[in-house]
Order: C-alpha cells, then sequence, then structure tokens
C-alpha cells in the first residue's frame, strides 16, 4: 500500500501499490508500506530511512521525466544521437573534411539543413543545448538528493522533494 505523508507526518492519502501517485501531491512523500488500517489525517511513524529512500526515489524518477521532456526515447536513438554528435564535431574541427567520412551527417543534408556544414553545426548546437540541460538536471538531483540524506525528520524531507527546483527545458531540444 502506497500512503502520502504530508510535511506533518500526517496521511494525506493511500493508493494501491504500484501507482505512480507522488506528482498529484506536491509537498508530500509517498512511502509503501505492508497493508495497514490508516485513516486519512492519522499521524503515522514512518522510518525515516523509508521516507528517505522514498524521497529519493521520487528525485530520481522526476529527473527522468525531465530528462524525457527533451529525449527521443530508446537507446537506440541515443546511439544514433551519439554518433551524429561525434561526426559533427569531428566534421567542424576537420581542415578538409571529406563527405564520405560523415554519412550520418550526410543522411540529414537537405532535411536538417541545407548543406554538411550546416547539419553538423545544428548537431553540435542541439548537442551543447542537451548537456547544458542535462548537467542542470543532474545538479538539481544531486543537491536534492544530498538535502534528503541530511534531513533530520519526515517533514524535512517533505520540503525537500517539494522545494526542488528543477531547470526548464526550454530549447533544449
Amino acid at each position: 500500500m502506497q500512503i502520502v505523508l504530508d510535511a506533518t507526518s500526517r496521511v494525506a492519502a493511500v493508493h494501491a501499490d504500484g501507482q505512480d501517485v507522488a506528482a498529484a501531491y506536491p509537498g508530500c512523500v509517498c512511502v509503501t508500506l505492508p497493508d495497514a488500517p490508516v485513516e486519512i489525517g492519522q499521524e503515522l511513524a514512518v522510518d525515516l530511512e523509508t521516507v528517505r529512500a522514498a524521497a529519493r526515489a521520487a528525485i530520481d524518477a522526476e529527473a527522468e521525466a525531465r530528462r524525457q521532456l527533451v529525449l527521443t526515447p530508446g537507446a537506440g536513438q541515443m546511439a544514433a544521437y551519439q554518433r551524429k554528435e561525434a561526426q559533427a564535431r569531428a566534421y567542424l574541427a576537420d581542415p578538409v573534411p571529406e563527405p564520405a567520412d560523415y554519412p550520418a551527417l550526410v543522411a540529414e543534408v537537405g532535411i536538417t539543413a541545407a548543406t554538411l556544414s550546416g547539419v553538423a553545426g545544428l548537431v553540435v548546437a542541439k548537442a551543447d543545448a542537451w548537456q547544458a540541460y542535462g548537467d542542470a538536471v543532474e545538479a538539481a538531483r544531486l543537491s536534492a538528493k544530498k538535502a534528503v540524506a541530511g534531513a533530520a525528520d519526515a517533514a524535512v524531507v517533505a520540503v525537500v522533494v517539494a522545494g526542488v527546483t528543477w531547470p526548464e527545458a526550454g530549447g533544449a531540444v
């Protein structure tokens, strides 16, 4: 059973296992506990490490959801992006580039940009934007998890989770 605890360690809601409800309860922490009779509003003492573990999992899940705002899912797609980025950076650094050395970029000429140079420039710009955004998400994630580790009680954990300042996706595509 998932129990949603507010910042005062009172039960705000109860849900069946397997439901992803954390986002629906800002300022609260969702913990999974064995089935037990609980009532909304009831104060519930939960082991602090259980609360911390739930908060860490929620922080990691939110960071991944933020990353997915700007990524196409799939390991194969990520490999394609990495290959194009490597070719684009190599192309831009090559004083006399031969198109045959950059097949992933050649495949996009006329689609992404009109020229091979244009494709390479756009691929690098998008990669740089993604990396800056990904770095900001990672900084927010790690800072929040550090604060959770140092939280003195469940109320502080809930405040930390609710107070994470996540970066906006903006131009990171």
